[in-house]
Formats: structure tokens, sequence, C-alpha cells
């Protein structure tokens, strides 16, 4: 497979899911998916062995903040 995700569906979890995709389209698709559902999103091209993109929501004393590399 080319494409990996990995995330954690609680901030500070232990446990990390991983999936795999060989069409980038499959893994962007589940990516938008995840990004609204958990704390940590990485996709990477294991082929190239890059981080395409990187999501992570934190809650601060100040709300709330977004970073997406």
């Amino acid at each position: 497979m080319r494409y990996m995700l990995c995330y954690a569906l609680m901030q500070r979890s232990a446990k990390v899911e991983t999936e795999y995709f060989e069409k980038f389209e499959d893994a962007v698709m589940r990516y938008t998916v995840l990004c609204s559902n958990c704390e940590d999103v990485v996709l990477a091209d294991t082929a190239a062995e890059k981080i395409i993109r990187h999501y992570s929501y934190r809650h601060t004393t100040n709300g709330a903040s977004v970073t997406s590399y």
C-alpha cells in the first residue's frame, strides 16, 4: 500500500490506529473524515517516505487550536 493514515481518536491517546490505501483519492477522502472526528491525523506517502499532511486539534485554556502542516 502506498498511502498510510495514522490517527489518534483522543488527545494523549496511547493507542494509534493505522489504515493503508493504494489510491490517493481514497486516502484523501478518509483523511477528511478523520479530521472531523479525531485529535491527530497524519497522511503519509510510504513509497516516498514523506508526510503529506498532519492535522492536530488541541483544546486550550483560550478555546481550541487547529494546526495543519
